[in-house]
């Protein structure tokens, strides 16, 4: 019986995905299910998909992009297992990468969010907890050169990066699914902040190091740029009571 639910959301980044799904299968020996959903790709990404011989790959064809929140809804309550994480289609698992993020959430029934340490592929930081105050946030380390003891420690956070966001089944019930009116970026922070604010802990946990490549999916700055600061005003007007309290 698959532990987890491996969810991927892709949006043309075929070449990526394939590699994503290769270290998956080279380095993931929990039983598990991949869940791929794709948002509209028009790089031939649900083609190759359905020429993947594997019993536990779940394809998902949504026939335009419907915002990577909502695709990973889809996910989500496609499959059963009893953990979820949530994976961007530009991540390379390492060797035991996902013993230990299981082991944390285990640990405790409080824990609701539990992510690792990521590296981009050149050794910098794209994810070691977000810190800070709820009114000034900020992902820890971004970009800096990762090295030998730094952020190596398991601890509480505000967030944790949504390229590896592991969470709980048998939570959505009390803490629902990713809020939709995100399209992209926030979606996770607004998933924390909820889950915190319900009384669960968010766990970093940089006994587990996966590679995350970033922004792989839209070259579009731009647009990027646009997607940030509409979800920005939206996250920030949602929690404007918390943020006020925490000035």
């Amino acid at each position: 019986m698959s532990e987890i639910d491996l969810v991927i959301v892709n949006y043309n980044t075929k070449s990526m995905l394939f590699q994503c799904l290769q270290s998956i299968a080279a380095h993931t020996s929990i039983p598990h299910e991949i869940i791929v959903v794709d948002n509209g790709s028009t790089d031939g990404s649900v083609q190759a998909l359905r020429h993947v011989n594997s019993d536990h790959l779940i394809v998902i064809a949504n026939n335009h992009n419907k915002g990577y929140a909502k695709a990973c809804n889809q996910g989500i309550v496609a499959g059963s297992s009893p953990y979820i994480l949530l994976l961007n289609s530009d991540v390379m698992v390492t060797e035991q990468w996902l013993e230990p993020l299981l082991h944390c959430m285990k640990s405790d029934p409080r824990i609701a969010v539990v992510g690792p340490k990521m590296i981009d592929e050149h050794g910098r930081i794209t994810g070691a907890g977000v810190v800070g105050t709820e009114a000034h946030h900020v992902p820890r380390g971004l970009l800096e050169r990762d090295e030998p003891g730094k952020y190596d420690q398991q601890e509480d956070c505000l967030s944790v990066c949504g390229a590896a966001y592991l969470i709980r089944r048998d939570l959505l019930g009390e803490l629902g699914l990713f809020d939709e009116h995100y399209f992209f970026y926030f979606e996770e922070t607004d998933y924390s902040f909820h889950a915190r604010h319900q009384g669960y802990r968010v766990v970093y946990c940089p006994q587990s190091t996966i590679y995350h490549l970033m922004g792989q999916s839209c070259n579009d700055h731009g647009k990027l740029r646009s997607m940030f600061e509409e979800s920005e005003r939206y996250f920030k007007k949602k929690w404007a009571h918390v943020m006020h309290d925490s000035q």
